[in-house]
């Protein structure tokens, strides 16, 4: 698969007749990078749009089929207000760019990350939390199953109070997948990853639903609950034996306990809806555990609480009861910390739970787009993009032979000049 390493740097070049000009780079994945670019047909300040850019599949390979699916399936969900809008795509004889709109609040992960202000705040944690359900049951009322929820691919508007779901890059109209490893290794639930399944077809819904946990698990504590889904790993395998475990190595109430046990479930069992996570959520008292809870706690729960609400405006009020955890205690210590937790537990937990939220992965982790099951929708035989999606500039001349890295970047960008 062609990696967003072949793109070459767009900024001061411009696409469609030279209406939108690129000035500035947002982010890159695996397969495309991300522009910023502004309309200079607009009234200054130029309207400002983020621009994805792909490596143009050839028609009838299966890596087209699938840049055709995600344009398909994130035109159809483009009006609902919790979705990146998606306004134009735009074919070049090499590379297509879709045309979106630009969040200048970034994405939820920086957010999560570098703001304390949500942390130990209910309501806030509420209320975003019910933007990512609602963006999530947008898709999927509309037949259309994620398979990469995860914060990275949720974006904020400018003051951080709208969230919004973009990259349709691997998502199916297949309720049922054998496509195994697709998405981001934090966020798949344990049949998605496959390692320890008999390979039978795996729920793409309840998949999307186990990344919910996920993110919330984040949310209120700082903390991924695992790094894979599986027995390998050392949290994930004393959950299945202890489905209390994170709320004794993390500061969550026993509400939020439950609705996590209720989505951690194993896939034969996971019967909870989007809509009942939204009542339970909508319900819930508090996320966040009592002050007197966690100065009772072992100490790897007081080290990941001290971690998490450092900073916030509610660190006084939560740690105030707390005796005091240096830097490094209780991540190999004795006493609370040994009862009830696994030696090869300890040893997982002292890189897990001294960090913030910050994921091993930044980028989703892309299906081998050539094997031989990969799901693609039924009609591929319709035109790829809207007429209205052709670009106006005139077709590149063809150029002289160039050898090198040095001549492809001077041929491509010849196509991209606004003159």
């Amino acid at each position: 698969m062609p990696h967003s390493c072949h793109i070459p740097n767009l900024v001061g070049y411009s696409i469609d007749g030279g209406r939108l000009r690129f000035t500035g780079i947002l982010g890159s994945g695996s397969n495309g990078v991300i522009f910023l670019t502004e309309d200079i047909t607009t009234p200054a300040p130029h309207v400002e749009y983020a621009v994805k850019c792909v490596i143009r599949a050839e028609k009838g390979t299966r890596r087209y089929g699938l840049q055709k699916q995600e344009v398909v399936y994130h035109q159809r969900l483009s009006a609902h207000p919790s979705i990146v809008t998606l306004h134009n795509v735009i074919e070049e004889k090499h590379y297509t760019f879709l045309i979106m709109d630009y969040c200048r609040g970034g994405d939820f992960f920086s957010f999560l990350s570098r703001r304390s202000t949500y942390r130990g705040d209910d309501e806030c944690v509420r209320y975003m939390f019910l933007q990512v359900l609602d963006a999530l049951e947008a898709c999927h009322q509309a037949g259309v199953y994620h398979r990469d929820i995860k914060p990275e691919n949720f974006l904020l508007n400018e003051d951080c109070t709208r969230l919004y779901l973009a990259d349709f890059g691997l998502a199916t109209e297949n309720l049922l997948s054998a496509t195994y490893g697709a998405g981001s290794s934090l966020y798949m639930s344990p049949e998605c990853i496959g390692s320890e399944f008999i390979r039978r077809a795996y729920n793409t819904r309840s998949n999307d639903i186990w990344a919910l946990g996920v993110i919330l698990t984040s949310m209120i504590s700082g903390h991924n609950p695992w790094s894979n889904a599986c027995a390998s790993d050392a949290c994930y395998r004393v959950y299945l034996r202890n489905n209390n475990f994170l709320r004794e190595m993390l500061p969550i109430s026993e509400s939020a306990n439950t609705l996590l046990q209720r989505i951690f479930r194993r896939e034969s069992t996971r019967m909870i809806t989007i809509a009942q996570i939204r009542t339970a959520v909508g319900n819930m008292d508090t996320f966040f555990m009592h002050p007197e809870e966690i100065a009772r706690g072992n100490d790897y729960l007081r080290s990941a609480a001290k971690s998490y609400y450092c900073g916030s405006e509610h660190e006084a009020y939560f740690l105030g009861h707390s005796s005091v955890v240096h830097d490094g205690a209780g991540l190999g210590g004795e006493d609370e910390a040994s009862e009830g937790t696994d030696e090869d537990t300890v040893e997982s937990l002292s890189s897990t739970l001294s960090v913030g939220p910050v994921t091993p992965e930044l980028c989703a982790q892309q299906v081998d787009i050539s094997v031989a099951d990969i799901e693609l929708a039924s009609y591929l035989s319709r035109p790829l993009y809207p007429p209205r999606a052709a670009i106006s500039a005139p077709a590149p001349k063809k150029p002289r032979q160039l050898s090198g890295s040095a001549g492809f970047l001077r041929r491509f960008m010849g196509r991209f000049n606004a003159e």
